[in-house]
């Protein structure tokens, strides 16, 4: 190289352009520090024991949505709805209240020692005829008959049923399908019953232990007792029998014994409910472009755990009952959602349509928040093109990859996502079906496009063990540059998604709990309604061929009412493949009879 002249100037601008070059990757590599830190401090809040494990209605609850505003507003989104809030009241659990009680011929019975209610009662006071109806079955079929209803009538009276099933040979497998006391109670309803009152036979033991109140059930419209055997015993004094002695006539006979007493019962079951709040937060990015900036993409991610676990609380360690802190699910999602827009603030210009950051309360007692969400939204469903939805994100494994489900619901989706993978350069597990057990389904059941991202269930899922030491941070990270990079694909994709049916997953267990499905996706949170609505049909089924469509109401399944999802649930598992059923729906306020072939 040829000698150049020295030049100050120039020397002067060369020492100054690496000092702003090492200068600039300081500030970059400090910009990421505080990021990661940001992140870590988010996710270890979120999941600590001072929020005691987020449940819905509870101070931790309050503590999370308080938080997660506050970072919000930290990175300049602009809030929803009242300050960031969208109230969701729903029922913390119900109870049996102090009036409960029984009283036959002047003798008062009450919870504790005598009684119980049985979880599916609804709360009444009736005054009727107590008719016995045996094992409370009826059953007919090539190998066997049984009929405990034959030649009585119960239509307006309390029926006394023993629960369990009749002590002859082979009677467990023959019965088996028709001797679960919430099975008896219906039928005892379908037969116009004002009220159940269970008895537990031999087979119960001398102990004849009460049953449990569960909190969190339903109701199935009429009111279900259980009594101990010897508060049976006074009621079947007047017949100069007990239930020792009907149940061994029963097995010798090897027929059913029903009969009317000739007192009547009066009883109160009062049951009562504690109602309970609790939010969704949520904001907005406002769009760079002055037309496109009227159009959304939904970010998600839901913020509430299990409390403490227990029996009600679908913890997978019923048993224990200790802070589940819910570190992965879903502190992580939340966590990366915050990530998001700590990102998206610094970067508004890249965003052509405005994005919409929601933290769904109450995911895990059935997507409520979601469901509130799209019930009374912020904006137009029709201007939303698509939903990312972030659940247990938390435990990136790179050997086995990111799960991103939805790819199915709109015709871009697959592009879309495997252009935004090309910055991250991640695994990718993917597969159509828009609906799943997460927020994202209530946006599906509104045929909004969305994508469902996750690293995975694992052996800590609903534990008190899924705890931030078990965080894949640097993987959380690579998550949330995936989710940024697919919500600007999104965002600046030069149309709104196109919608498409991805039909449902069958679960295994379902499967095996009912012979046949009518092929729909019943709307489990809404409780306002007498009967079930129809959220979601998929093509090809039997709800769809029979011409059940999206909204519709479900009253009835062959005449036999249905007031709620329970009663749905009991109908369809006494349906069989082949048959040809009349269904009762409700469509724009006018009652309809469809026949649906199975």
């Amino acid at each position: 190289m040829k000698d150049q002249p020295f030049n100050k100037t120039s020397f002067t601008g060369f020492i100054l352009a690496g000092v702003l070059l090492i200068n600039s990757c300081s500030v970059s590599r400090t910009a990421r520090l505080n990021r990661d830190y940001s992140a870590r401090q988010n996710l270890t809040y979120l999941a600590s024991d001072a929020l005691a494990g987020r449940l819905p209605g509870s101070k931790g609850d309050s503590l999370a949505r308080y938080y997660i505003r506050q970072e919000l507003l930290r990175n300049k989104v602009s809030l929803l709805f009242q300050e960031g809030f969208q109230e969701i009241p729903f029922s913390r659990s119900r109870f049996t209240g102090e009036n409960t009680r029984i009283i036959f011929n002047e003798q008062a019975f009450t919870p504790g020692n005598d009684l119980a209610l049985l979880s599916f009662s609804s709360a009444d006071t009736v005054a009727a005829q107590v008719v016995f109806a045996g094992y409370g079955i009826t059953q007919a079929d090539d190998s066997s008959s049984w009929n405990d209803y034959e030649g009585i009538d119960v239509r307006n009276k309390w029926v006394m049923l023993l629960s369990g099933y009749p002590q002859i040979e082979d009677s467990a497998g023959i019965h088996r399908t028709y001797w679960e006391d919430f099975d008896k109670a219906m039928l005892a309803r379908d037969n116009g019953a004002s009220g159940v009152i269970f008895v537990s036979g031999s087979n119960a033991g001398r102990e004849d232990p009460l049953v449990l109140f569960d909190s969190l059930a339903g109701s199935i419209g009429i009111p279900v007792f259980q009594i101990r055997r010897r508060i049976a015993d006074i009621l079947l004094a007047g017949k100069n029998t007990k239930v020792s002695l009907l149940e061994s006539d029963m097995a010798k006979m090897k027929k059913p014994i029903s009969f009317a007493l000739e007192d009547s019962l009066y009883a109160v079951s009062d049951i009562r409910q504690l109602k309970g709040k609790t939010y969704n937060i949520a904001g907005f990015i406002e769009g760079s472009d002055p037309v496109l900036k009227n159009e959304f993409v939904v970010i998600g991610a839901h913020y509430d755990h299990l409390g403490i676990g227990g029996r009600n609380r679908s913890s997978r360690m019923p048993d224990t009952l200790a802070v589940h802190n819910g570190a992965d699910d879903n502190a992580s999602g939340v966590t990366v959602l915050l990530s998001l827009a700590e990102k998206m603030n610094r970067d508004r210009i890249r965003f052509r349509r405005s994005v919409i950051f929601v933290a769904f309360g109450g995911e895990e007692t059935g997507l409520l928040g979601s469901k509130q969400f799209v019930a009374s939204p912020p904006v137009d469903l029709q201007k939303i093109t698509a939903m990312v939805n972030l659940d247990m994100v938390g435990r990136l494994d790179t050997s086995k990859g990111l799960q991103v489900s939805g790819i199915g619901t709109s015709l871009e989706a697959d592009s879309l996502v495997r252009m935004a993978n090309k910055t991250t350069n991640l695994k990718l597990s993917m597969s159509p079906e828009g609906f799943g057990p997460s927020d994202h389904a209530s946006f599906y059941g509104k045929d909004i496009p969305v994508f469902f991202i996750t690293t995975g269930a694992h052996e800590d899922y609903h534990t008190p063990f899924d705890d931030v030491e078990d965080i894949n941070f640097q993987g959380l990270n690579q998550v949330t540059g995936f989710a940024f990079s697919l919500t600007e694909e999104i965002a600046n994709n030069l149309s709104a998604l196109h919608f498409r049916e991805a039909g449902p997953k069958t679960s295994n267990s379902a499967a095996r709990r009912f012979k046949v499905t009518l092929g729909f996706m019943p709307d489990f949170s809404d409780q306002t309604i007498d009967g079930v609505r129809v959220e979601f049909v998929t093509k090809g089924k039997p709800a769809d061929l029979g011409g059940i469509k999206k909204g519709d109401i479900i009253t009835a399944i062959n005449g036999l009412a249905v007031h709620n999802i329970y009663d749905y649930m009991y109908r369809l598992s006494k349906l069989s493949a082949g048959e040809t059923v009349s269904v009762e729906i409700m469509r724009n306020n006018t009652k309809e009879i469809l026949l649906i072939q199975l």
